[in-house]
């Protein structure tokens, strides 16, 4: 098997950051890029990354913007939010995959807000696009959450516009909640907790029409056991989209072997995963 490797993209606004390649030696199978949780750079995916290219699918994962290899770090003189790393990164990562990978069927995947971005990366320019794969991803609107969580989201969303003007960035390391993230990125996620929609700012798309319109197969992957992507969470990011482009696979410890796996502990596992994921892929086909 081929080994992984860094490829270097930069975007159009100068932008430079690497992803890792997880490949085949049949460089025509499908190739999912994956992105990462907030706060969470691209290397926590490397177990997962190395067990899907042996089921049979290619990996690629990009550090987010403002992450490990970014070439910027979010703060007053650095801002960015949904709108960057929706339509100026993901398009030239995109791009990157496919001159490097030139045969293969491309996917866009992701776990928790990476699921989102890959779900709107997908109705937003889906040419080219063969499906979209969610791993422990929901929406992070207010009224999908119960009990403490829902006052963890509300306390996120209430202090975030305050943690930017503050700092200017957004210090998710102190509170426990991603790393040092960009104020506008904060800002769009707490829109969706307050709202539901997604409007990045700045952005001319209608990323709400755009999901009505999604004509690519989907598939969600939750856990019974995850708090921070409740069943109610993934179903409010579903409805976005029309009925039959979405499958939905709803796991408790039964499906993955006895073992309760949660919102992270599925990437110290992903033996758990990657064989039913890399089928649904194969099985879609180009």
């Amino acid at each position: 098997m081929a080994e992984p490797h860094s490829i270097i993209i930069t975007a159009s606004d100068q932008h430079r950051f690497n992803a890792t390649v997880y490949p085949m030696d049949d460089s025509s199978k499908p190739v999912l890029i994956f992105l990462s949780a907030l706060g969470t750079p691209a290397k926590v995916y490397r177990h997962f990354g190395r067990e899907m290219s042996a089921q049979g699918v290619q990996v690629c994962t990009p550090d987010w913007r403002g992450i490990e290899s970014s070439s910027v770090r979010a703060g007053r003189s650095s801002d960015f939010g949904y709108r960057h790393l929706l339509e100026i990164d993901l398009p030239a990562l995109i791009k990157a995959v496919r001159k490097a990978l030139p045969h293969a069927p491309i996917w866009l995947g992701g776990h928790s807000l990476g699921g989102q971005m890959a779900l709107l990366g997908a109705a937003s320019d889906s040419q080219g696009i063969t499906g979209v794969v969610l791993v422990a991803s929901g929406s992070v609107e207010l009224r999908c959450y119960r009990g403490k969580l829902r006052w963890g989201v509300l306390f996120l969303a209430s202090i975030s516009g305050i943690a930017g003007q503050l700092f200017g960035y957004f210090p998710g390391s102190r509170v426990g909640f991603g790393g040092r993230e960009a104020a506008g990125l904060m800002r769009d996620w707490s829109h969706v907790a307050w709202t539901g929609e997604y409007r990045p700012v700045g952005s001319e798309l209608d990323y709400e029409h755009l999901l009505r319109s999604l004509h690519v197969p989907v598939l969600a992957i939750t856990f019974a056991a995850d708090l921070w992507a409740p069943l109610p969470a993934a179903k409010a990011l579903l409805d976005k989209i029309p009925i039959r482009s979405a499958t939905h696979w709803n796991w408790s410890a039964s499906d993955t072997a006895g073992v309760a796996i949660d919102h992270y502990s599925w990437l110290k596992q992903p033996a758990l995963v990657a064989p039913a994921l890399a089928k649904h892929i194969q099985r879609i086909g180009s």
